[in-house]
């Protein structure tokens, strides 16, 4: 750890000087070598000029020692027309360079500079250690006083390294007293400062060290805060960004404005003493950050922005807050409605199982859609506005889906009364029988868009800076966080012209479009086999089981993406479906409603429905979102239940918190009923949520477990029977031991 904190002053008319300062009576001179080295090595060539502040009883050793370094050309490694200056300060904090400081070249610093300097310090530190804190995109803060702010200036996170500390407490020298014998603190987290400073000036002045520091503990002591002896006790403020602490702290004690001294300050007025004013020095930030307003007033909330509190004498923010969503019919936009209008209907929506990553991904035909005769109208319009009229190739990407597209953009180019393009072979596509023009790459579909990464490197050469278009028939992630990426990516043509990407159809399927709930239901039903086979090897319950297991091995087509109900009855869609417009029949399939409702949820979870608010599902490490119990009230079609339990992520159906408490007593109310109605429409997806529970996608309270597991089996069907105890017991013995050991007597 080097005895030094270094940082760069710029002098009005006077350049980028160098600035290392010590608390210390003794340095190691590699410390100051490596300082200046890198900072050689990590900007300018040189700075305009070295300056060294020391204390005063260290001044004469170093001054001795740079003098010999200066000398020696391998170690202190500047040349000899930059200026060192090595100033002293004294027990008060004062600064000095009388011309005897200047150790080469020609500087002269005045009391002025000084203050520059001690201030350029301080920005320097705030900034590298981020003591400013703002709050992410739609969250602010809520101070101890209730009131709000984007921004909050943690003194704390400027007090880590020794150097630093040794720094600020030179800073705070000329602020106390030469009697002081206590010290109130708002936070404990100060303290080391004070000790620090109080050392440094009793080291300077020959006295013994005598201080005695108490933190008031902030808002919540100041009541607590009695002075004694206004000349021989002061208080230090850590940081106030409205100036109500300080502004207490004088109304209980009547201190003078020098006894009350705050060392950050983000308010317009304060009382007592400001050490730093940083409203006035930070200039990064919007000053509406700052700015501090009533709970009643702030623009914020009005906005939609959620809270994050503060706690605690050193204001560490609080744990994350949970909200329940409920979805609502605008959810699904109207083009989403659109796209799903198309395809629905059509057994477009399949589920793949990835063995190599143990999930299902939704795999979209387009033979049925986007490629049929009847919807070439769409591709024409697409290819009308899009493509250029200079085109002379197409290079598809791998897969006969996109040759397929291929074929029909090249033919719409021809019906325009255009020479048809020549079409590429994905694998040569620098081979060509014709002079070269704009070039369209084609994509049946596209996930993360490496296809068309790859497509653009390879046309880099051949093609160089002619029009490139980027033509892709689902684009099945539209809203996923690569995609400002990818579009910059693909647009990017050095001083040219912009290339284009353009699409016909957009869904936001969930990236990377991988889901698990079907890898851990298989999972679940193979070991509920294996238990089976031992306890009850003649169980007909078994028979069921092996058929779920083979159909969960394979692709899910059809109506087997979900459990059936008590009748062994697929689910289906009744009419009337809120995400959909117009009428539809029994074409429909469980994968149209799964796409459905996935979508949504991706949806709810990268947009906002307005530019101040965050995504209704969105997650950060302040907020927390889940599904609201009101979506499985609301939408109690069991197919609609089923999607939900498996679209959603965990965390999304996570109700053991005690923040969701009435969110899972709904729940377990309703799978209550759905046990006590297995046989009718309103417990059609009780094995789904049984699954759910199991599989531990879904979390409850203990207390809400137990009820469900006192639900007599005898009155079930065997699946219903067998499922049960792994839902509520053995997937949950420790919650529910917990619970019951807690418990008062």
């Amino acid at each position: 750890m080097s005895a030094f904190y270094h940082f760069h002053w710029a002098r009005a008319g006077g350049g980028d000087n160098l600035v290392v300062v010590t608390t210390l009576r003794e340095f190691k001179r590699q410390d100051l070598v490596a300082i200046i080295d890198n900072d050689k090595l990590s900007g300018n060539p040189y700075p305009d000029s070295l300056i060294l502040i020391a204390p005063a009883d260290a001044a004469d050793e170093m001054k001795k020692n740079l003098k010999e370094m200066i000398k020696s050309e391998a170690l202190l490694r500047l040349p000899a027309g930059i200026p060192i200056l090595l100033a002293s300060f004294d027990a008060q904090g004062r600064l000095s360079a009388p011309k005897t400081a200047v150790l080469q070249g020609a500087i002269s610093l005045d009391k002025a500079d000084f203050e520059h300097i001690l201030r350029a310090g301080i920005l320097c530190l705030v900034n590298t250690h981020e003591a400013v804190l703002v709050a992410p995109h739609a969250h602010h803060f809520v101070h101890p006083r209730r009131r709000h702010s984007r921004g909050f200036l943690r003194a704390a996170n400027t007090l880590i390294q020794g150097a630093e500390i040794g720094f600020l407490a030179l800073v705070l020298l000329r602020y106390l007293g030469n009697a002081d014998e206590k010290v109130w603190i708002d936070s404990s987290s100060i303290a080391a400062l004070v000790y620090a400073a109080y050392a440094l000036k009793s080291r300077l002045t020959g006295a013994a060290p005598s201080i005695q520091i108490e933190s008031f503990l902030s808002y919540e002591g100041v009541e607590r805060l009695f002075v004694q002896d206004p000349d021989r006790e002061l208080v230090l403020i850590s940081a106030t960004a409205s100036g109500s602490l300080p502004q207490r702290v004088m109304e209980k004690t009547r201190l003078p404005d020098a006894r009350v001294i705050t060392l950050f300050s983000t308010a317009r007025q304060v009382s007592g003493t400001v050490v730093f004013d940083a409203r006035d020095m930070i200039k990064d930030l919007d000053p509406l950050m700052l700015e501090v307003f009533e709970e009643t007033q702030c623009p914020w909330c009005r906005d939609g922005s959620r809270t994050i509190t503060f706690v605690g004498d050193q204001f560490l923010a609080d744990a994350a807050t949970i909200t329940a969503y409920t979805l609502v019919q605008t959810d699904a936009s109207q083009p989403f409605r659109k796209v799903m209008e198309k395809y629905r209907g059509h057994g477009a929506f399949t589920l793949r199982l990835d063995a190599d990553r143990a999930v299902h991904r939704l795999h979209v035909n387009l033979a049925k859609t986007l490629l049929a005769e009847n919807q070439r109208e769409a591709i024409r319009t697409v290819v009308r506005r899009h493509a250029p009229a200079s085109t002379t190739h197409i290079l598809p990407s791998a897969g006969n889906d996109s040759a397929g597209l291929a074929e029909i953009v090249a033919d719409e180019i021809g019906a325009l009364g255009l020479t048809r393009p020549e079409i590429l072979d994905p694998s040569k596509p620098d081979v060509s029988v014709r002079d070269r023009g704009g070039v369209i790459v084609v994509a049946a579909s596209i996930g993360s868009g490496q296809s068309f990464q790859d497509a653009s490197r390879d046309l880099r050469n051949p093609f160089k800076n002619l029009p490139r278009t980027f033509f892709v028939g689902l684009n099945k992630h539209s809203v996923a966080e690569h995609q400002p990426t990818l579009l910059k990516d693909l647009e990017h043509n050095n001083k040219a012209p912009k290339h284009i990407l353009c699409a016909v159809d957009q869904m936001s399927l969930p990236h990377p479009n991988q889901f698990s709930a079907w890898t851990k239901e298989l999972e679940f039903w193979t070991r509920v086999k294996v238990d089976l086979s031992i306890t009850h090897p003649e169980a007909r319950v078994l028979a069921t089981i092996d058929q779920r297991i083979d159909i969960l091995s394979r692709e899910i087509v059809g109506d087997n993406l979900f459990l059936p109900d008590s009748h062994n009855q697929p689910l289906r869609l009744r009419p009337s479906f809120a995400f959909w417009d117009k009428q539809y029949n029994d074409d429909i399939k469980q994968g149209d409603v799964f796409a459905t409702i996935a979508g949504i949820l991706e949806n709810c979870r990268k947009l906002a429905k307005s530019k101040n608010q965050s995504p209704p599902l969105g997650q950060s490490p302040f907020h927390m979102n889940v599904l609201s119990s009101e979506n499985f009230t609301r939408f109690n079609d069991g197919i609609i239940q089923s999607c939900l339990l498996r679209a959603a992520f965990p965390h999304e159906l996570s109700f053991a918190h005690a923040m969701t408490a009435n969110h899972s007593a709904k729940i377990s109310h309703l799978i209550l009923k759905m046990l006590e109605h297995h046989g009718d429409s309103q417990g059609e997806a009780c094995l789904e949520f049984l699954v759910a529970l199991a599989t531990r996608r879904m979390s409850l309270a203990a207390a809400d477990l137990k009820r469900i597991s006192g639900y007599p089996i005898e009155n079930l069907p065997e699946v219903l029977a067998v499922v049960l105890p792994y839902a509520v017991n053995e997937v949950r013995d420790e919650l529910i031991e917990e619970a019951d050991t807690s418990a008062p007597a």
